[in-house]
């Protein structure tokens, strides 16, 4: 006699929300990530937002070689957001990485089980909080016109170069292009800590992120901050006052502002 093994769906998890916001609001109707819909599995005062998925189609394996489908990546990871998203506009919610998959109910118990105060109090910590972020640009041949007109650094050593015999200038003014770019520098992350202190009123925790080349902004200007910030909703309008006073200050640096949100706390959820 033959045994057929019947495959049980694999789970899919979202995120975990305060299991007691269930009591004022439902969850939004959610066509999970396998066109099944998504539910709500409590754990004492957590609930994790589950979709069952095909165990063929969701396997690590499968996973990894769909991976490379930049479609197929494109379509679940935008589907993944979409779904936090629309969760985070009703609850506090604990975003999971995209594609956290278990092999039954028991195992993602477990996992509540062993982490349950870790991600109670990363819940408690973002219960009414938004993430933002802030991108700063700034336009290199004006900042860079700004610091040969302004650094007093800078301003000092061409003084010096114009007393100079004509020999020794050209090799002073190699000099001269040196120092104006490490001043550069140090003006740009002074310009970027006087921003951090206008703001600081406005967020609890903040984290620099690794600033973005041109090939991937596809702009003309130079990347110099990428900071998530998060934040009290009932301190986003100040919050956000406050950069767009701070992009007009620092406009004439040849700086510009790009802010973003409000976001799940994507970038908050893995610190402890």
């Amino acid at each position: 006699m033959t045994h057929t093994t019947v495959e049980t769906d694999f789970i899919y998890l979202y995120g975990v929300i305060l299991s007691e916001e269930l009591n004022r609001t439902e969850v939004p109707s959610i066509i999970g990530m396998d066109k099944k819909n998504a539910t709500v599995l409590k754990f004492k005062e957590l609930a994790a937002i589950i979709t069952p998925v095909n165990p063929q189609q969701f396997s690590q394996q499968q996973i990894e070689l769909q991976l490379k489908d930049p479609d197929w990546l494109k379509e679940k990871a935008f589907h993944h957001h979409e779904c936090i998203s629309a969760i985070h506009t009703q609850f506090t919610i604990l975003p999971m990485s995209f594609c956290t998959i278990f092999q039954n109910e028991e195992n993602l118990c477990s996992l509540l089980q062993e982490q349950y105060d870790v991600i109670l109090q990363q819940l408690i910590r973002f219960k009414d909080k938004q993430e933002w972020n802030l991108k700063i640009y700034c336009n290199s041949e004006q900042a860079f016109s700004y610091v040969v007109q302004h650094n007093p650094s800078v301003l000092e050593l061409r003084e010096n170069i114009a007393s100079m015999p004509k020999g020794k200038q050209f090799i002073m003014k190699k000099k001269l292009d040196q120092l104006i770019t490490n001043e550069l520098e140090k003006e740009q992350s002074q310009w970027w800590h006087q921003i951090e202190q206008k703001l600081q009123p406005f967020f609890s925790v903040s984290r620099l992120r690794k600033n973005w080349g041109r090939e991937i902004t596809e702009r003309n200007d130079d990347m110099i901050v990428n900071c998530d910030f998060l934040i009290d909703k009932l301190k986003t309008e100040q919050f956000l006052t406050e950069v767009q006073e701070l992009e007009h200050t620092f406009s004439r640096l040849g700086c510009s502002f790009q802010i973003s949100g409000p976001w799940p706390p994507y970038h908050f959820s893995k610190e402890t």
